[in-house]
């Protein structure tokens, strides 16, 4: 299957813990024909990396200085915000998201949950999933949290679902189907995979392919989700950023 992708929505730079500059970035997704690059840095709640709102000022400028030298690159100022507990709750507010071009979210083990309870809720599972089967109850709190997280917040895209996480696949599908919620196939955490990718396909959830380059030669590399694409035979309909497609952006309506 021929797949021209020509959006890269899930990259990082300096401003966190990305190795590169948004000059960096933008250089590679210029030479590398996309038309479109957003940045998104971990959001604030991320320790010691995270990007505080009292930031976002001097990454727009920077943003738009670099743009001025790319006419043919369309960059996109978003945030990576963590998803932080089982009521849902993310570390972007409504006012901050106004700010914001685009906003991406997913579960980081590092982050900081708001409330004490939610390091048992989730945190917990992410701790023992390697060491011992995902019981029952485990599993529809992780999805729980996704779920609520999608129902509250206009998040664009979730970012590599389940990543350390047992989750299930479908109900996650559904409500971002339900909500517009394109759901990532991430080729840095490589999820979702093989034997767990036909709950998404079971619903109609739409698709973005993403790097999450944390190293510029990196950015727009996404070759372990269009391997994906291929074994599934995901219909390109399903796939948001191929052939000059642009997402509808949900945190902007």
């Amino acid at each position: 299957m021929d797949l021209n992708i020509t959006a890269d929505y899930h990259s990082h730079t300096t401003y966190s813990h990305g190795k590169g500059s948004i000059a960096d970035n933008a250089l590679v997704a210029s030479q590398k024909g996309l038309e479109i690059l957003a940045i998104t840095d971990h959001a604030v709640r991320h320790p010691f990396i995270g990007v505080s709102r009292k930031k976002y000022d001097a990454i727009r400028k920077d943003l738009q200085e670099v743009q001025s030298h790319y006419p043919d690159l369309t960059l996109l100022m978003g945030i990576e915000a963590n998803i932080l507990g089982m009521d849902g709750d993310i570390d972007v507010t409504d006012e901050d998201a106004k700010l914001l071009d685009i906003v991406i979210a997913g579960y980081h083990l590092t982050s900081f949950p708001y409330k004490f309870a939610d390091y048992f809720n989730i945190t917990w599972n992410a701790l023992t999933k390697y060491t011992m089967k995902s019981t029952k109850g485990q599993i529809a709190r992780n999805t729980a949290m996704y779920v609520n997280a999608i129902k509250k917040h206009k998040i664009d895209i979730l970012t590599h679902p389940g990543f350390r996480l047992d989750i299930d696949y479908k109900e996650v599908g559904k409500v971002c189907a339900d909500y517009g919620t394109y759901v990532e196939l991430s080729s840095r955490h490589r999820t979702p995979n093989d034997s767990n990718i036909e709950g998404l396909l079971a619903t109609d959830c739409q698709f973005v392919l993403d790097s999450d380059a944390h190293k510029s030669v990196d950015v727009g590399s996404v070759e372990f989700a269009k391997s994906l694409v291929e074994k599934h035979a995901i219909p390109k309909e399903r796939i948001a950023n191929i052939d000059g497609k642009r997402l509808v952006l949900r945190s902007k309506s």
